[in-house]
């Protein structure tokens, strides 16, 4: 997560969105700049509602990237696979990923990634994010950080996941979309 007082702008980092590379890119230009651990770096839009605005007292706008929710999984999935994980109940490396789609899916499973709708929320469901763009609207999301702050932003390709397949039967594709209806729903009303 990024503050720029003088840009007005509170940038929120969606777990497996490019958040790496805009924070490399405007790292130098962020008032507050929270990295670690994780849960600060990040930080969902109630806790920052409830915990760091308050402080900042300032109404600032809000940024944020949301990726297509099977694509999302599938960049979680293949992050899981890398070889710090392997052995490990995380590790994706010897499962497909309908296996790791249907683990998803299971409830109560304490390994499902949380999902993107939750981490754009406030308590009362509602999404307070003026800013909000698809992932795969990388030529917007650039339009707008240009024109915010005042000329071109390069984005570093950093934290890239290796390439898997991500077959999935229409079966379990239906009930993903079902599960995750509000993240499909919060996806298409973003920028694009």
């Amino acid at each position: 997560m990024m503050v720029f007082p003088r840009e007005n702008l509170v940038f929120f980092a969606v777990p497996k969105t490019g958040t790496t590379a805009i924070e490399a890119a405007l790292d130098a230009r962020a008032a507050i700049v929270l990295r670690d651990p994780p849960p600060l770096k990040h930080m969902t839009v109630a806790s920052y509602q409830n915990s760091l605005r308050p402080l900042l007292k300032a109404d600032y706008e809000m940024m944020a990237v949301i990726r297509h929710p099977l694509d999302w999984h599938g960049s979680h999935y293949r992050y899981r696979t890398r070889p710090a994980l392997k052995g490990t109940a995380r590790s994706t490396a010897e499962i497909s990923f309908a296996d790791f789609i249907a683990r998803m899916l299971t409830p109560g499973n304490p390994e499902a990634e949380g999902s993107q709708s939750r981490f754009l929320s406030l308590k009362d469901g509602r999404c307070p994010v003026q800013h909000l763009f698809r992932y795969e609207a990388q030529e917007r999301i650039l339009v707008f950080l240009a024109d915010r702050f005042g000329g071109p932003v390069e984005l570093p390709v950093v934290n890239v996941s290796p390439r898997r397949v991500l077959d999935l039967p229409k079966d379990l594709q239906a009930a993903h979309e079902t599960r995750f209806a509000r993240c499909y729903d919060m996806w298409e009303a973003a920028q694009h």
